[in-house]
């Protein structure tokens, strides 16, 4: 079993501790190890087979044996520091078609989840399969035309919000920060700099009652409900963890159902997906993260942990 994420993830510290005392054999390393802290040497075999190893300071594991990868948080190839910036992206790119090809090609091994299905669910590919999946998504508009975002709010009688359609974490002049769902007042709806790049703008969701938070494992689904007090968490619960409110949720048959086959169409194994409720109970699609964290809740921490580990210990679904 390969684990691969970065040095500090406490989260898949949960599932290795419960792979170690189950006397579970696995590699933890990370994509910023190659070249200068693991070796990969693989030769195809006369039947189409690649036979080698990944090796690194201290383990390794022999290409052969493998039977599950699950592909958390990786960071970055490093490269050496004499090396030029040309040289170093042509580098990355000769790293990454290696790397991914070769373990991408071994037969009948698990992928939690595969690298370039985590890249394809973009935000616009989440909502396609999620309305293919006969989930109900909020009025969505991508766009860098001005015009079109007050055209768009009017429609939604005026109360629309913007997300980003990446990850939130961003840092300028050094500094980290976040960017949350923020709503759009009318005197910004023309904006003329939305002409800089796309932007995301949604119907609001007014009328909302509470949150959920499922997270998806191969099938089964550990939903959490999520309340949050008056203020800047009823927007965005991210922006008030510490006050939340954390209940079992039990979801309807045709959310349940549309769910997983809205991760089938991803092609996701794993995957946190997040709903808003409303007052009438009806169940908002409005993000899937294919490497959403789950362990700071403690209502599904192990029965998620146990999950993973069922999952990665079998080597199929």
């Amino acid at each position: 079993m390969l684990v691969i994420t970065h040095d500090l993830d406490p989260t898949a510290d949960y599932v290795l501790r419960e792979l170690n005392a189950r006397g579970v054999p696995f590699w933890r390393t990370d994509v910023a190890d190659f070249p200068q802290r693991m070796t990969m040497t693989a030769e195809l075999g006369p039947d189409g087979q690649w036979i080698g190893t990944l090796n690194g300071a201290l383990r390794g594991v022999d290409l052969s044996e493998l039977a599950s990868v699950w592909w958390r948080k990786p960071t970055a190839f490093q490269f050496a520091a004499g090396m030029s910036g040309p040289e170093q992206r042509f580098a990355a790119s000769q790293a990454k078609r290696a790397f991914a090809g070769v373990l991408g090609s071994l037969p009948g091994v698990l992928w939690v989840n595969r690298p370039e299905h985590n890249a394809d669910c973009t935000k616009p590919a989440q909502l396609t399969a999620a309305a293919g999946a006969r989930l109900p998504v909020p009025a969505t508009l991508v766009t860098n035309v001005p015009r079109a975002v007050r055209e768009f709010a009017e429609r939604c009688g005026g109360r629309i919000v913007t997300k980003v359609l990446g990850g939130i974490v961003h840092t300028e002049n050094g500094q980290r920060g976040q960017m949350y769902t923020t709503r759009v007042p009318e005197d910004r709806w023309d904006d003329p700099r939305a002409a800089l790049t796309a932007h995301l703008y949604q119907q609001e969701i007014t009328d909302k009652a509470y949150e959920v938070r499922v997270t998806c494992v191969a099938g089964q689904l550990f939903p959490v409900r999520i309340d949050a007090p008056d203020g800047p968490g009823r927007l965005d619960w991210r922006t008030d963890s510490k006050n939340l409110t954390y209940t079992p949720e039990r979801l309807p048959e045709p959310i349940r159902t549309g769910i997983l086959d809205m991760l089938r169409r991803l092609g996701l194994v794993f995957a946190a997906v997040d709903l808003i409720v409303d007052r009438s109970g009806t169940h908002w699609l409005v993000d899937v993260n294919p490497g959403g964290q789950w362990a700071w809740i403690d209502v599904t921490r192990d029965a998620v942990t146990n999950a993973i580990a069922d999952l990665l210990q079998k080597g199929t679904t």
